[in-house]
């Protein structure tokens, strides 16, 4: 819905607590990108680990 209307990038932000939750957000929905901050400082996951994780998804990341 808000896809339609939006004509820039559209990023989902916050509520992430596990790697399943980026890639859900991925696939549920029609997102350019996904951000969090406080799992990663908290080093509750590792970029490198999601990055590959979402790119064993299907989802499409910069390694």
């Amino acid at each position: 819905m808000v896809r339609e209307v939006c004509n820039v990038p559209l990023i989902a932000s916050g509520g992430a607590g596990a790697m399943e939750h980026f890639a859900d957000a991925y696939k549920q929905t029609n997102v350019d990108g996904a951000l969090a901050a406080s799992v990663f400082h908290k080093q509750v996951i590792n970029i490198g680990e999601l990055k590959q994780y979402l790119k064993q998804q299907g989802i499409e990341v910069r390694l």
